[in-house]
């Protein structure tokens, strides 16, 4: 997922804020930024393990993802 905001003067400090929504925690990291945009993969819990390749799964498009820029 790509984010755009007001460009900034120096290199902004980003973040994927935690969060939950309902029973599933919502997490992420950012993969890539300018001083204009970051780009972050969204990851969400999976509901069970079982068979699985671990415990988060990439968010899909329908999921929030909150992130923090200061210029």
């Amino acid at each position: 997922m790509t984010y755009s905001f007001p460009a900034c003067s120096a290199t902004p400090d980003i973040q994927v804020i935690p969060s939950w929504i309902g029973q599933q925690y919502v997490g992420g990291g950012v993969t890539a930024q300018t001083l204009s945009t970051a780009t972050v993969q969204g990851m969400v819990s999976r509901g069970t393990l079982l068979l699985t390749t671990g415990p988060f799964a990439a968010a899909g498009s329908g999921v929030a993802i909150t992130i923090r820029v200061i210029c």
